[in-house]
């Protein structure tokens, strides 16, 4: 849901915000603790696509102009930098004859092309996509997504995707985590996450909200209440206020992890049973 941390979580691994505890290890670094100077190097390796193509372009600059923009920043000439750009664009399906024209003379779509390729420009190991198709209709929606998957086969790029969509999820990642208020209290595999019966509460309900074709139902099953604020201080599970199953012990104290092969699911329903099966054998 929105409020949920992703896109606060995104920035937080990328440095773009400082964080306040904690670690965050990508190559064996710890980025938390790199000085400006080093996350500077550090950064080529690892690339943002925002969420907002329209806010990500400025109005001032030609669409060559601002995906050179990071090359001139690592020293390329000029002549580098107009091959890599022109190599670019017909990675990411831009005609080279548009190179030349203003960010608000292209759609939506070719927005999205543009920042993709600005990303990728670099050549990162990390790409970072927050809700890449959030603005596009359901059409475009699918050519950039199948563009970044292909993208991604080809350059041997890693990829984290920030989305709502369950259904690009499942086209898309091989790894899950479902966030809620801040927290990951869901990760696994595609597989643990969309054919595994056991799931927390949370995520329950949004494949609950889902309309599905295989099931006739007159009404969808939203799950009740909103968000908790994230400036308030939680005790006990924070989603504990909207879930069906909570007790008292969940508003109180903070849930284990249970672990089950490569599924994790933070809550007591499950780390309970485990104990109660140690404690009967």
């Amino acid at each position: 849901e929105s409020g949920c941390g992703k896109s606060t979580l995104g920035r937080l691994l990328l440095g773009l915000l400082p964080p306040t505890q904690g670690q965050v290890f990508f190559d064996g670094r710890d980025l938390a603790a790199c000085s400006p100077r080093d996350l500077r190097a550090l950064r080529r390796q690892m690339q943002m696509v925002f969420q907002d193509p329209y806010a990500s372009l400025d109005p001032r600059f030609t669409v060559e102009k601002i995906i050179s923009e990071p090359l001139k920043a690592y020293g390329m000439s000029k002549e580098e930098q107009h091959q890599v750009v022109l190599e670019l664009a017909g990675k990411v399906g831009i005609n080279p004859d548009y190179l030349n024209r203003y960010p608000h003379q292209f759609s939506g779509g070719m927005k999205q092309r543009v920042v993709i390729a600005i990303a990728l420009c670099c050549e990162p190991s990390l790409l970072l996509a927050d809700e890449p198709t959030t603005a596009l209709d359901v059409t475009i929606q699918a050519q950039v997504l199948m563009m970044m998957k292909e993208l991604r086969e080809r350059l041997g790029t890693s990829m984290i995707l920030i989305t709502h969509d369950l259904g690009i999820v499942a086209q898309v990642c091989d790894n899950v985590g479902v966030m809620y208020a801040g927290e990951i209290i869901e990760y696994g595999s595609l597989v643990d996450i969309f054919k595994n019966e056991k799931h927390h509460p949370y995520t329950v309900g949004l494949f609950g909200s889902i309309p599905r074709l295989d099931v006739e139902t007159k009404r969808l099953s939203p799950i009740d209440g909103l968000m908790p604020d994230p400036t308030q201080k939680i005790e006990g599970c924070s989603f504990a206020p909207r879930c069906p199953y909570a007790t008292e012990r969940c508003r109180k104290e903070k849930p284990g992890v249970y672990t089950e092969g490569t599924h994790q699911i933070k809550c007591f329903r499950y780390t309970d049973a485990v104990a109660e099966e140690e404690v009967s054998e």
